[in-house]
C-alpha cells in the first residue's frame, strides 16, 4: 500500500468531474478489494458496451416504462409530457422530485475530489489488508483528464493504491496526463483487425495500438484486457491476429504483466431499454454461442504469452 508521496500544493482542489457510479467491494478491477469510480463519457461506441449509460458525458435519466405503466401516479407525474413522448431528459424531472413508482433515475453527477475520495477512504482497512485500492474507470477517464488525475494523485497522497482502466483511445497527451498518475494501466484491446473495429466500435484502433506502444515503453505496470466477444473476436483468425500482435509489441517491456481475458455475457441488456438506447451486437448476433475463450488462450500459449480468465465478464 505504500506509495510515492504526491505533494499537496500539486493537487487540484477544485477539480470536478461527471461520475455515473462508485462501486465498492470489486474484485476484478485490480488487485485486492478495490472501489471503482466509473467516469461518465466515452469516444467509443462498442456494440457490446456493458454500460450504456455511461456513454454521454452529460447527466440522463435511465425511465423505466413498465414500472411507469404499472404506477397509478402517472397522471399527476411532473414529468408527463416526457414520459407519454417516452423521451425523459435530464431537464424534464425536476431536481427535487422523487418517482413514486423508481421508474425514473438519474445518473450522472458532477463530484468533486473531496466528495469522491470519502467513499473512497471508508473502505481503506480493507485496502491494506488485501492490496486493494481505487480504479478509474467508465466511460473513459481520458475524457476528464485533469479530474482524472487529480483523483489518483490524492488517492496516492493518503497511501491507496491506484489503477486506471482505458481504452486508449485518445489523444496522448490526455491519456498520458491520466496514465502517468496511475500506479497499474488496465488497457483495453477489442480487435486486432481494424475494419472489424470500426465496424463493431465506430473508430479505427490505430490510435489505440499506438498509444498502448507508448505505454509500454514506459515502467508503470501494465495488463491488456480483451474482451471474448462470441463472432467478433473470438475466431482463430482473430485471436491469432491479436495475440501475434501483441506478443511483437509486449517484446522486451519491463512494464507488461500479462492478459485479462473477460468473457461477454448480456447481464447489462436491460440497461439498454432504460436508456432508449439500441445494443447493436444483440441486434447483429442474436444466435451466437459461448465465447470461445479457449482460442485465445491456446493461441496466447503459442506466442509465450500469459493469461487469466477473469470470473466475472462483461455484458
Amino acid at each position: 500500500m505504500k506509495s510515492s508521496a504526491v505533494p499537496s500544493s500539486s493537487l487540484s482542489e477544485a477539480a470536478s468531474g461527471s461520475v455515473f457510479n462508485i462501486q465498492r467491494f470489486s474484485l476484478h478491477d485490480g488487485p485486492g478489494v478495490r472501489t471503482v469510480v466509473f467516469l461518465k463519457g466515452c469516444q467509443m461506441r462498442c456494440a457490446w458496451c456493458a454500460n450504456p449509460e455511461s456513454l454521454a458525458p452529460q447527466p440522463e435519466v435511465l425511465f423505466d416504462r413498465q414500472r411507469c405503466a404499472k404506477a397509478p401516479c402517472e397522471q399527476h407525474c411532473p414529468g408527463r409530457s416526457a414520459v407519454k413522448m417516452a423521451a425523459v431528459g435530464y431537464e424534464s424531472w425536476p431536481d427535487d422530485q422523487k418517482c413514486p413508482a423508481a421508474a425514473l433515475r438519474k445518473v450522472g453527477k458532477t463530484l468533486s475530489v473531496d466528495e469522491v475520495m470519502r467513499t473512497v477512504a471508508a473502505d481503506a482497512l480493507y485496502y491494506r489488508t488485501s492490496g486493494g485500492g481505487m480504479t478509474l474507470s467508465g466511460g473513459e477517464a481520458a475524457m476528464q483528464p485533469d479530474f482524472s488525475r487529480a483523483l489518483l494523485r490524492r488517492a496516492r497522497q493518503e497511501g491507496i493504491h491506484t489503477a486506471v482502466e482505458t481504452s486508449g483511445f485518445a489523444a496522448w497527451p490526455a491519456l498520458w496526463q491520466v496514465c502517468e498518475a496511475s500506479q497499474l494501466i488496465l488497457y483495453d484491446v477489442k480487435l486486432a483487425d481494424d475494419v472489424l473495429h470500426q465496424r463493431y466500435t465506430g473508430v479505427s484502433n490505430r490510435s489505440i495500438w499506438q498509444n498502448l506502444t507508448r505505454l509500454l515503453a514506459q515502467t508503470i505496470p501494465l495488463r491488456i484486457r480483451i474482451p471474448v466477444i462470441p463472432e467478433v473476436n473470438d475466431s482463430r483468425k482473430e485471436a491469432e491476429k491479436m495475440m501475434r500482435a501483441i506478443a511483437s509489441m509486449t517484446q522486451g517491456s519491463r512494464c507488461f504483466q500479462g492478459i485479462d481475458l473477460l468473457p461477454y455475457h448480456n447481464f447489462g441488456l436491460r440497461k439498454y431499454a432504460l436508456t432508449d438506447r439500441r445494443c447493436l451486437y444483440e441486434e447483429m448476433h442474436p444466435d451466437r454461442g459461448k465465447p470461445r475463450v479457449a482460442e485465445l488462450e491456446k493461441m496466447a500459449v503459442r506466442y509465450g504469452l500469459s493469461t487469466t480468465t477473469l470470473s466475472h465478464c462483461i455484458g
